[in-house]
């Protein structure tokens, strides 16, 4: 790619007056009609927030706060909608951990046992539970954006759940109710936290990516029996029955772990006394589980009582899946590097219905998802019987062709929004066909998964080709009338901290480029940290031109003469999307041409001579250009001011670029003087 440290004067998107060498000189016209489509949701303009390792760097663990750079970056992108507490990190969340003063918290495993394997070269045991629904609250009110919530569906439970939809959304009551199935309870509880006043969480997903083994969590045991309404549940559907339904499962010489800790080292003993492991998948049937220390069975007591030192003995909690073995006086220590494993019986757990009872009950006015995404299975098990307010889908962009030369690789990652257009059409058709009613399609995960990345680009996921795959998928969700729509993802720290050089948070222009290159880690960042520093990358700046359209209506379109791209012929090289608005009309142009600029005559309804029309223009010095700590705006948003001459708008859009125009719907006053001509 171009070096992020080349001069980008001139090349972040200016309109220009005569054709660049790379421009198509085809007579291009962008007409937009009168006739109306949906609404733009408010909630479209989204992101993911992890609750761990400090919002990966946005949180500030001193001040205990969101980095207030970080506060004001989210405001400034206009993201309207975050969902916490992430996607895979959500199913091993226990949110009652993660409230309350922190200096009281008890840590939290970041990824799940079945995550960490796949992530262990980055996860590191117990994580400290900074970021709990508290500060998630804060951070919605200091942003003014609604919040959707994951509910731990692999190792909690319907309780669970239910409790926590009460803690962030009850009302705080004038008396105290006193019991915890009451969401009084829990508002009390919150108000003692220091948050009397509800949160806005309209959205809450039961489970994340329920569809894929590596999130099954307790139902990837082998079946011992369904739920109360699993009769007749097809053999070959077994885990799409227990999402549906719930039941119990069993598991066979499975390591345990210790609190917040399931990677493979958590199932050695240690030698020493009073050692508590669990079982990954609570609760436990009770008198199901067998417990062996180095594969010899220990057996179960209700106290250390009576043991003697040489017992080989444990007391075992079948609600939260704790086994203790003695201190050596009473009852044996396993020895040092034994290993602990455990067969079981894990259950009776709720399936999506009983979690959708429970959360209902506590807020009917929540929209409650399911998590099996687009599956066909779930919705003729679930019908017209069994009510549901939303279905998750997350269509990434994954293009196997990593190895390609990367001008392949561009063009065939941008295949995917068309695709996945069509597709969500077909989903909503099929969802109104088995549920008998519209049900709408949130997208909660999008963009381009963070592997593979082609090998000529590791950076790739950072670059403007990320966000003008962003802002051509967000373009589709929106004209497919998606009411919430979240970007995976919103921060990450693909940049090491930053020393303390220069004065005060300045950064020493003098530290060489590869000073950060070495270090550099690649995550999926419309921000990118971590804090106190923070870069507004490609897809977050794409995304803070779109979130304009906000509440607006669509307006139909059509675009003359547009060549495809080269090699991918399916797709024209221009995207357009119009919207109109109380005052103003926009238009929304994204080029994923990696070379071709165009000129196009544009007609939109409404215009006049005298108008004023503001531009933005995301553009930088290469599709693969990115920002960091020390080129922050490598890639960035150039804007412009004008008045028309005449109804007709000549427009200049650079290659690798995203466009936005607003007209100006108020016509000035005739003494006005018309003070440009427009650029083309």
């Amino acid at each position: 790619m171009l070096g992020a440290g080349l001069s980008v004067a001139g090349a972040l998107g200016v309109p220009a007056m005569h054709p660049a060498a790379h421009e198509r000189r085809v007579p291009v016209r962008i007409v937009v009609s009168t006739r109306s489509g949906p609404a733009v949701s408010k909630d479209a303009f989204g992101a993911n927030l992890l609750w761990s390792y400090g919002a990966a760097g946005a949180f500030d663990a001193a001040t205990r706060r969101f980095y207030p750079g970080f506060v004001a970056m989210v405001r400034r992108m206009g993201i309207t909608a975050i969902r916490y507490p992430g996607g895979e990190t959500a199913d091993s969340f226990q949110w009652e951990r993660a409230i309350g003063p922190i200096a009281k918290r008890l840590a939290n495993e970041p990824y799940g046992v079945q995550g960490a394997r796949l992530a262990r070269l980055v996860v590191d045991g117990p994580v400290a539970s900074l970021v709990g629904p508290d500060e998630f609250g804060a951070l919605l009110s200091a942003t003014h954006a609604v919040g959707n919530v994951v509910v731990n569906f692999a190792t909690g439970t319907v309780r669970q759940a239910a409790d926590l939809v009460a803690y962030m959304t009850a009302p705080l009551s004038p008396g105290a109710d006193t019991k915890p199935s009451q969401p009084g309870y829990w508002a009390a509880l919150r108000a003692a936290n220091g948050h009397p006043a509800p949160y806005d969480v309209p959205y809450w997903e039961v489970g994340n990516e329920q569809l894929v083994p590596a999130e099954f969590g307790w139902r990837s045991g082998s079946l011992v029996a369904l739920g109360p309404h699993g009769a007749g549940c097809p053999a070959s559907e077994v885990k799409v029955c227990l999402y549906a339904f719930g039941g119990t499962t069993r598991f066979s010489h499975q390591p345990v772990g210790t609190l917040a800790d399931e990677l493979p080292a958590a199932s050695y003993s240690d030698g020493r006394s009073n050692q508590r492991f669990f079982v990954y998948y609570p609760p436990v049937v009770r008198r199901s589980e067998v417990v062996m220390v180095d594969g010899v069975q220990w057996h179960q007591v209700a106290s250390f009582a009576r043991a003697g030192r040489d017992s080989t003995v444990f007391t075992f909690n079948a609600a939260s899946g704790a086994i203790t073995f003695g201190n050596g006086d009473h009852g044996a220590i396993p020895p040092a590097g034994a290993q602990i494993t455990t067969s079981y019986e894990s259950g009776p757990h709720g399936g999506f219905v009983e979690f959708y009872r429970a959360m209902k009950r506590m807020n009917p006015q929540i929209q409650v998802c399911q998590a099996e995404q687009p599956s066909i299975a779930f919705l003729k098990l679930m019908g017209r019987r069994f009510p549901y307010d939303c279905v998750e889908d997350h269509p990434y962009a994954a293009p196997r062709n990593s190895n390609a030369p990367l001008r392949t690789y561009e063009q065939r990652l941008m295949t995917y929004p068309q695709r996945e257009g069509a597709f969500l059409g077909r989903l909503q058709r099929l969802i109104r066909h088995y549920a008998g009613r519209n049900v709408p399609v949130v997208v909660t995960e999008y963009g381009q998964l963070v592997k593979p990345m082609p090998q000529a680009d590791p950076h790739f996921i950072l670059s403007l080709d990320e966000a003008l795959l962003v802002a051509a998928q967000l373009r589709q969700w929106i004209e497919h009338g998606v009411p919430l729509a979240e970007k995976y993802l919103l921060t990450a720290s693909p940049f090491p901290a930053l020393p303390p050089v220069g004065r005060g948070d300045a950064i020493d222009p003098r530290l060489p480029a590869p000073y950060w290159e070495p270090g550099l880690r690649i995550g999926s960042a419309m921000i990118a940290g971590p804090g106190p520093h923070f870069v507004a990358e490609p897809s977050g700046e794409a995304l803070s031109m779109m979130s304009k359209l906000a509440g607006m209506t669509l307006l139909r379109t059509s675009v003359r003469n547009v060549v495809p791209l080269p090699l991918a012929r399916s797709v024209p090289s221009l995207l357009v999307t119009a919207a109109s608005g109380t005052s103003r009309r926009d238009l929304l142009v994204i080029n994923d041409s990696p070379s071709a600029s165009y000129t196009a005559a544009i007609t939109m309804p409404g215009t006049f001579a005298g108008q004023l029309v503001r531009s933005e223009t995301l553009n930088g010095t290469s599709a693969s250009a990115y920002n960091t700590t020390f080129q922050p705006t490598a890639v960035s948003i150039r804007s412009h001011r004008l008045r028309l001459r005449s109804s007709e708008l000549s427009w200049r859009f650079p290659a690798h670029s995203v466009t936005l125009l607003e007209f100006d719907g108020r016509r000035p006053a005739l003494s006005r003087a018309i003070s440009a001509a427009p650029p083309g």
